[in-house]
């Protein structure tokens, strides 16, 4: 059994046992391929959270900082996470990325790029619908709150491949990428 997997093992007990934890939705997790999972970020322990109640084993954004503290760094490397230059269009995340997606394992991004708090919202970068369309692969849209998390069905962004360097409709997707995040908390709050 793998570092990733025993780890997710005793994550979920201890949070399972001191949270009373809920995944919600899993049956939209697709079974095999790859897909985008895009989540709100509200907390450190999101990740952790997404990654333990997720069915698939996920690879994931982490912010560079990270990387440079040295138990902390070797920690979430041997996960799964791969560093990405927060505020720059960083071609090394996307390249990881899109070998990750033609693998056909799944990705954890959160869109907004940082932790938002107390219901803020960021207008996010259409980059990962773009990502989406151009690796040909579904975002699975998550919503987290303290000891929940609700998957929504998979989102397929098949029919905009001709519109993918239109950036007016690829903002407007991802917007409504983030409202359909958002909706899912508000059913489940």
């Amino acid at each position: 059994m793998s570092f990733y997997k025993i780890a997710a093992k005793i994550l979920y007990g201890i949070f399972k046992v001191f949270t009373l934890f809920k995944a919600r939705g899993k049956e939209n997790i697709p079974e095999e391929g790859a897909f985008l999972l895009c989540s709100n970020h509200r907390a450190y322990k999101d990740a952790v959270l997404i990654a333990i109640s997720c069915k698939r084993q996920l690879t994931f954004m982490a912010k560079d900082s990270l990387f440079k503290k040295p138990v902390l760094g070797w920690i979430i490397k041997a996960l799964g996470a791969f560093p990405i230059r927060r505020g720059k269009g960083d071609a090394a995340a996307v390249m990881a990325t899109l070998k990750i997606m033609k693998k056909g394992e799944p990705t954890l991004i959160f869109p907004e790029g940082t932790r938002m708090k107390n219901g803020e919202r960021k207008q996010v970068n259409s980059g990962i619908v773009r990502l989406a369309i151009q690796c040909g692969v579904p975002i699975v849209p998550a919503y987290l709150t303290w000891n929940s998390v609700t998957y929504g069905k998979p989102i397929n962004y098949d029919e905009y491949t001709e519109s993918v360097h239109d950036g007016d409709a690829m903002q407007s997707l991802a917007d409504e990428l983030m409202d359909t995040i958002y909706s899912l908390g508000e059913k489940n709050e």
